[in-house]
């Protein structure tokens, strides 16, 4: 049955999260890394999964490098590099949190009525081996509408601005004109939402706060959701076994 679920609508979100900080997020207690802390984590420990040492980069491919004199224009160094990548030391220690989308392209409709679609949450054996691979097979499935509900209104409350969304992969191996458009400004948070197709199983929805800085990592209070979390395990989820039925009206964030 085609898919009747909008493009941008997230029906759930889903918190990969180890056992012992189960409970400090169910209380609302949110604990954000910088984006920072991914792009150490790739680099000293060679971890590509969570780790990402390209988070909120500029990267160009295949780039043609011309290093020159200011003042008499001479031409210093000339070469080609394979990729080329630039940050800002500022916008990479803007705090993130990061979450499995549950949307369209997950979801597999089975059934829908004036009010409801009936679907089954499937990815690929080799996606779902390398999410349990890289976060453990732990989770918690969030009601996207109303947590970001909470989250806005906390936000506001403490004058905290904020972007949030899908992100968006490429292949960093190919300088697409959508994505080098987005460059322009290194500071920019649209440069947040960008990785490369490599990460593309995480499927991630991301809350980025703009305008707080932290080297090391900040927690959000939103107050106790409880009442939004189910504990849940990533291979049950994805098993088949489960029919998820979604109310329209609470399937857009």
């Amino acid at each position: 049955m085609k898919s009747q679920i909008p493009n941008n609508a997230t029906a759930f979100l889903l918190k990969f999260v180890k056992p012992e900080y189960e409970n400090d997020f169910i209380q609302g207690k949110l604990r954000m890394n910088p984006l920072s802390y991914f792009i150490k984590r790739e680099k000293e420990t060679g971890d590509r999964g969570v780790g990402d040492a390209l988070e909120a980069s500029a990267v160009y491919a295949d780039v043609e490098l011309t290093l020159m004199d200011p003042e008499t224009d001479e031409v210093l160094v000339k070469g080609k590099a394979e990729r080329v990548n630039l940050h800002s030391n500022d916008r990479i220690k803007s705090p993130v949190l990061c979450m499995y989308s549950v949307d369209k392209d997950v979801l597999q409709v089975d059934s829908e009525d004036e009010s409801t679609i009936g679907t089954f949450p499937r990815i690929e054996k080799d996606d779902l081996d390398k999410l349990i691979s890289d976060f453990g097979d732990n989770m918690l499935i969030i009601n996207a509408k109303l947590f970001m509900d909470r989250v806005k209104e906390k936000c506001e409350e403490l004058q905290i601005d904020f972007k949030a969304g899908k992100v968006k992969y490429h292949d960093f191996s190919t300088n697409y004109s959508d994505r080098v458009s987005k460059y322009l400004d290194l500071d920019s948070s649209e440069i947040c939402f960008i990785k490369d197709d490599y990460f593309k199983a995480q499927n991630e929805y991301r809350l980025l706060l703009e305008n707080v800085s932290t080297e090391s990592f900040y927690i959000l209070e939103i107050g106790d959701i409880s009442d939004l979390v189910t504990k849940f395990k990533i291979s049950d989820f994805f098993s088949g076994r489960y029919k998820i039925i979604l109310k329209k009206e609470m399937i857009s964030i």
